[in-house]
């Protein structure tokens, strides 16, 4: 990684406004790059080199509906609507607040797949339901620890590289995708048997 010298980086108050969200990693930002030298970024260290290296409910939905193909494919293109609309939110919010937030009508859409399912009228493994909940929760909880700012907040400069807040995020959410994939893989294993029953 230290083999390719990257371009000097900058400090946060010569960042451009959508990269100032964090005031307490001080240094180590990117300066403005092309398409090229975004890629170069990947072989020297910066402040944003762990959360790219660290880097999805439809799963969820197609098994939950699978008795309802009708209802699944209007499911799934509501979420994909909705994830479009969160990407959306997400790149033009101004804080990290309404960054979170940006993604919190997929929350909800989840949630109400999940009591679907809870509630018997959805189908799928019963022991997928806790692991697809660990997901969403890891996810939520790497959100509050990045609006947090910890632990960053409690040292200014420290954790400009390695440790802060917006890269426990990013672990946090690489954890909450392995917990959709063993939910998936219990779902997948459960389908083998499993038929719908006839009206």
């Amino acid at each position: 990684m230290g083999a390719c010298h990257g371009p000097r980086l900058v400090e946060f108050h010569k960042t451009p406004t959508h990269l100032q969200f964090n005031k307490y990693v001080l240094t180590g930002y990117r300066p403005i790059s092309s398409a090229q030298e975004c890629l170069r970024s990947l072989f020297y260290v910066h402040n944003e080199l762990g959360n790219i290296y660290t880097h999805g409910a439809l799963p969820i939905i197609h098994i939950t509906l699978l008795c309802y193909p009708g209802v699944r494919q209007l499911a799934l293109l509501i979420y994909i609507l909705l994830s479009a609309y969160g990407i959306y939110c997400a790149t033009t919010a101004r804080t990290n607040v309404l960054r979170l937030r940006a993604f919190a009508w997929q929350g909800v859409f989840r949630l109400g797949l999940f009591l679907f399912r809870m509630f018997g009228r959805g189908v799928g493994s019963p022991r997928s339901l806790r692991l697809f909940f660990t997901m969403d929760a890891l996810a939520v909880l790497g959100g509050v620890v990045n609006i947090v700012q910890v632990p960053e907040r409690l040292s200014p400069g420290l954790f400009d590289n390695w440790g802060n807040s917006h890269q426990i995020m990013h672990v946090m959410v690489v954890c909450s995708i392995v917990y959709l994939h063993w939910g998936t893989l219990e779902d997948l294993d459960w389908i083998k048997s499993f038929e719908c029953p006839l009206e």
